[in-house]
């Protein structure tokens, strides 16, 4: 057979038509990079699509080698338009080879249904085809899946240099695998040649007696995928491949960015934006992620184990768990809120908080903030919301209920980066988005904003307070940093001051605790100094570690056990390398003491010491 295909070019209907480069501008403005877009959109058509609740999504960037470049550039687009982009298909070729981006995705359903636009389908049958390769927009009829507009196709030409896609699809048609191929192009203005005026908008594919463009069919699709180094299906396997010809230059902010980074921006992309669909809550991650370049695997999405993610993702497992149990979060770090409307009484979602003690090599970027989703799990875009005083930080998530998905889907504008109140405001019915901003709002507020009647040194006061019941890890509040905690009847904590024989002899933290490593693990110091003494007399020094809930109070000695709590390590005398099991102090004395404690992960710590005179 021939690996040619025929280029068909789009002419204006009598009646008129749209020309290719709206498929773009119809996008509008986003806050994403163009690899960002790349990947949510495609991830959610991929979604959209699934067979059953798993998927393998797999992108893989290559430097094709000689013999399939030359096909892919020589015959199957072989024949171009006088004017476009894909003109500069030929001059792409770097010593014979092109590079090229494929999209990939397996378990899912395929590009089924009319392989025309204008034929009707039957009953119950999706319009997939069409409406990815041919139509542009989006019929109401296919309900709110996470592709609301239709529109998000176009990301596809413009992450091309040459605008130009070859799409494979191995789809269920009557109950058989059907394979179908066809290249598309879009994204060029309309021009005019021999007096016919010309969208812009090119398909190649197979010429039918009527004069217009079908996919390649069969073993003859299969056999031109498997020819210019298509990732397919097995042949019994439905599912989709889209090779993105020629993608763009992928440029740092010096313009200089590495070759790889454009697929390390896309893996990271996915991370941020589709890191709930990688999380294991049970029964593995809904979409197995696969990124590689020219061959070599890229490190797997590990949300739980990630600097950046990982604080979401915690709070996201937790607040699952506690769906499936009915019993709220074990850990003292984690706060789950039930968002509401009043009038009319509706439950919007969920959110939950984890308050993050940062360990190091944590990426704080997305710090103080709440990952907006609803029900395709991914995230529409990370709200900022009050930020906790000092450094200490919050990473939210907040998943809107299934009963009132459609309210926040018809709310996003076209790249689904946001949920615009105004928006999800229609014919007078209650505005749930809005209600559900306000209370988000309200909680962060009612947790960590003070009193507007406060005045200023009350609010620093609060501040310290904070900073203190967080284990002193909070920097940039000038006070006492850490302290000891005064005890209430019955908390079984010890008094700062009942062991010490003279009151004139006493013992308080000099400033914040620090997270660091020490002999290879993660260790957390709180700094002690000690005033006053009678000349001569030695105290037994002891400190106590002691977990903060995540209402700022803390846990008694005796109170439940958690999974890990913190364990005395030793003592630092005046910044030495030597660890002092058992400290001594003689007084008068103006050494600096570090209490040093194991630092459990997500685990809020503080710290008290007390003194115990030592018998001559």
């Amino acid at each position: 057979m021939s690996i040619r295909l025929s280029l068909y070019r789009h002419q204006w209907e009598a009646t008129g038509s749209g020309d290719a480069k709206s498929i773009q501008n119809a996008m509008g403005k986003t806050s994403l990079d163009l690899w960002s877009v790349l990947l949510r959109e495609s991830l959610q058509n991929s979604w959209d699509a699934r067979l059953g609740e798993h998927i393998r999504f797999c992108i893989a960037e290559t430097l094709l080698p000689e013999e399939k470049s030359s096909v892919l550039v020589n015959e199957v687009f072989g024949e171009l338009p006088p004017q476009g982009a894909s003109l500069k298909l030929p001059g792409k070729l770097a010593n014979g080879r092109l590079r090229v981006l494929t999209i990939s995705d397996y378990g899912t359903r395929g590009l089924g249904g009319p392989i025309r636009a204008n034929f009707a389908s039957k009953m119950n049958e999706k319009r997939d085809f069409v409406d990815f390769v041919r139509n542009f927009g989006r019929s109401q009829s296919k309900g709110l899946e996470g592709g609301t507009y239709g529109l998000g196709k176009g990301v596809l030409y413009e992450s091309s240099d040459v605008g130009m896609c070859l799409v494979y699809s191995q789809a269920l048609v009557d109950g058989a695998i059907e394979n179908r191929l066809i290249g598309v192009s879009g994204g060029d203005e309309d021009y005019d040649d021999n007096n016919l005026k010309y969208t812009g908008r090119n398909w190649w594919g197979i010429i039918a007696e009527d004069e217009i463009v079908d996919p390649a069919t069969g073993t003859d699709a299969r056999l031109i995928a498997e020819t210019v180094g298509m990732p397919v299906p097995e042949p019994d396997e439905s599912g989709t491949c889209i090779m993105i010809i020629d993608p763009k230059r992928f440029d740092g902010d010096r313009g200089d960015a590495h070759i790889q980074d454009r697929i390390n921006a896309i893996r990271d992309a996915a991370l941020k934006w589709a890191w709930p669909h990688a999380m294991d809550v049970g029964s593995g991650p809904n979409v197995e992620f696969s990124f590689t370049f020219d061959g070599a695997a890229l490190a797997p999405i590990r949300p739980l184990e990630d600097p950046m993610i990982r604080h979401f993702a915690q709070g996201y497992v937790d607040m699952m768990r506690s769906n499936e149990t009915g019993i709220d979060p074990q850990s003292a770090q984690t706060i789950l809120k039930p968002i509401d409307s009043q009038r009319p009484q509706k439950h919007l979602g969920a959110l939950v908080l984890r308050q993050a003690l940062h360990q190091l090599g944590d990426v704080r970027s997305l710090e103080n903030t709440v990952a907006l989703l609803r029900k395709p799990r991914m995230v529409v875009k990370y709200l900022p919301v009050t930020a906790p005083a000092g450094d200490f930080s919050v990473y939210s998530v907040f998943v809107a209920d299934d009963s009132v998905d459609k309210f926040f889907a018809s709310s996003e504008p076209v790249a689904h980066d946001d949920w615009v109140v105004m928006k999800a405001e229609k014919d007078g019915r209650r505005n749930y988005v809005r209600s559900a901003m306000l209370s988000i709002d309200a909680v962060f507020k009612s947790l960590y904003s003070d009193s507007t009647a406060a005045t200023a040194s009350q609010r620093v006061a609060g501040a310290t307070r904070i900073s203190s019941a967080l284990g002193g890890l909070i920097t940039g509040i000038k006070g006492q940093g850490a302290r000891s905690i005064e005890p209430q009847a019955g908390s079984g904590l010890p008094s700062p001051g009942s062991s010490i024989s003279s009151r004139r002899t006493t013992i308080r933290p000099s400033g914040p605790a620090k997270l660091f490593k020490f002999g290879g693990n993660n260790r957390v110091g709180f700094p002690f100094v000690i005033s006053g003494g009678k000349p001569k007399e030695k105290f037994s020094v002891t400190a106590h570690a002691h977990i903060v809930l995540g209402t700022g109070g803390v846990e008694s000695n005796d109170g439940p056990l958690m999974a890990a709590r913190p364990e005395f390590v030793g003592w630092i005398v005046d910044g030495d390398d030597e660890l002092v099991e058992t400290l001594i102090v003689e007084t008068p004395t103006e050494a600096s003491y570090l209490a040093i404690f194991t630092q459990p992960a997500d685990t809020a710590v503080s710290s008290t010491a007390s003194l115990e005179v030592v018998a001559p």
